[in-house]
């Protein structure tokens, strides 16, 4: 009707007890909803990101620890420092990729039988044969494989640089 506009209709409906809605309004209310989840799901990862590099950090102290004598021995030979350094930073990226890499493919693994499930008689997605829930591609995980390998070169940084400091007659006393 092009006598009222939509907030005047929306007006006299609210004066009459209703409440009325426009196909933008509900797609706003939806598109808010999955922004929440999405914020919700972005909190998790970062949470779990930031336990990944703890991890990374505890494993590699304690690898320093565990190798101060050989380490020693690598400095008393004449390997300097920053070969060491790069040696367990070489250590930490691998770690983070390795673990990124296991923990795509168990998201994929997860994301298949989940999208396997849904689309079975009786699940909420029948209806829906070509959308899934879960669509992993090559574009979706290279970055999150990146991200984790910097973020655990980042968490190895301090662990090496320890290594690569030591002083070699204290690490060959070490017991």
């Amino acid at each position: 009707n092009e006598k009222y506009t939509e907030q005047e209709i929306k007006d006299i409906l609210r004066e009459n007890g209703f409440y009325g809605m426009t196909v933008s309004d509900m797609m706003g209310a939806i598109r808010t909803f999955f922004d929440v989840i999405m914020i919700v799901f972005t909190i998790f990862g970062g949470i779990a990101l930031l336990a990944a590099a703890i991890g990374i950090i505890n494993t590699l102290l304690m690898s320093v620890e565990e190798r101060t004598r050989e380490i020693g021995l690598d400095k008393a030979l004449g390997m300097s420092s920053g070969k060491i350094f790069l040696n367990f930073s070489v250590e930490a990226i691998s770690l983070g990729f390795w673990g990124s890499v296991v923990g795509v493919g168990l998201a994929i693994l997860a994301g298949s039988i989940v999208n396997f499930v849904v689309h079975q008689p009786g699940g909420f997605l029948e209806v829906f044969p070509t959308f899934d829930l879960f669509r992993f591609t090559f574009a979706n995980m290279l970055p999150i494989i990146l991200t984790v390998m910097i973020i655990a070169f980042i968490a190895g940084t301090v662990p090496a640089w320890k290594a690569a400091h030591k002083n070699p007659i204290d690490a060959l006393r070490y017991e």
